[in-house]
This record gives structure tokens, sequence and C-alpha cells, in this order.
């Protein structure tokens, strides 16, 4: 792989992809419950329309329930996301430069005097979405990498890498599993 620099900016757009995909890693058996009670509910009220059987009301009083306890946490997560762009040490908008070649990761933040330096293997996971490279240091603190900064080519060139380096803690929807 040859070297790889970029310079860009966190926007609130690639913030909040990365916040929501957190949640939906963190809660995913309680996310994935609230969907099928959802779509049970929605089948439910559907057929008993259709006189299918009579409603009962105590599967939308649960339904309800699991809808309040969603829109509860999507609200948390905004307000998690509004607190963290009014702190100083804030990211959003920060000049940001990441260097990626054959055995590391390096992050730099010049208006922060802040550089570090990651080997692959010591990288907790790597996730590739749809707009953003999700590189997790531990389980906390996470650096962004928008795609729209890299070319088409550098893109798959660090996917390959990714895939080589992090073997089963790289997970990308743009490479097939292995069955």
């Amino acid at each position: 792989m040859s070297t790889i620099r970029v310079q860009y900016q966190i926007n609130l757009a690639d913030y909040r992809k990365a916040s929501y995909y957190g949640l939906f890693l963190r809660e995913r058996k309680p996310l994935l419950i609230f969907f099928c009670v959802m779509a049970f509910a929605l089948l439910y009220a559907v057929g008993a329309r259709f006189g299918l059987g009579e409603a009962n009301p105590l599967v939308f009083l649960i339904a309800g329930a699991y809808l309040v306890w969603a829109l509860l946490l999507f609200a948390e997560t905004e307000k998690k996301i509004r607190v963290y762009m009014r702190k100083e040490d804030s990211l959003i908008g920060v000049d940001l430069c990441m260097t990626l070649d054959d055995r590391t990761m390096q992050m730099e933040i010049p208006n922060r005097k802040i550089h570090f330096t990651r080997a692959w293997n010591k990288l907790s996971a790597v996730f590739e979405l749809n707009d953003l490279f999700l590189f997790y240091l531990s389980a906390q603190d996470v650096c962004l990498l928008p795609k729209r900064v890299l070319q088409v080519n550098e893109q798959e060139v660090l996917r390959q890498t990714l895939k080589i380096k992090l073997e089963e803690r790289f997970s990308s929807r743009f490479i097939p599993k292995k069955r």
C-alpha cells in the first residue's frame, strides 16, 4: 500500500452517522426486538382491520411502550451530539490530517498539537460505512475518515489493506462475507 495522506474536517453529518452507528452497535438486540415488535403490531393491526380477529389492546400498549423507549433512546443520542458540538474540545470543523501506510495509521490535529500513531494490529476494529471509515482505537475512542476526501482507488486500496491487516476486526458491506 502506498502512503495515503489526507487533510479534512469532520462535519456534523459525519459525526451524526458515526454516533448512530455506535448506538446501533451497542443496542443491537433491543433495537432488533423493537423493529420486530413494531412489524408485528403493524401486521396485527392490518389483520384486525380486515376482520381476521378482534384487536387486543395489550398488543398496541406493548408496541407503544417500545416506541416511547426508542424515541427516548434516539433523543438521548441527539442530546449527546448537541452537547459534543458545544464542547471546546469538539473536533467538528477542526482541521485533521490522517496518514495511512502499510503498518500504521497516524492522526494529527495541528491546532491542538495532537499527534499519535497506531499500528494496524493495535486497533480494536474498523468499520466501513457508505460515507465513512470508523477507526476504533478502543471501545470509546474512534477516528472518523470521510470517504469524500479519498479518491475511489484510495478507498479500494485502503479497504483491501484493512481486510488483510485486521481480518475479522474489519467490517465492510463492500466486501462479500465468507460462507
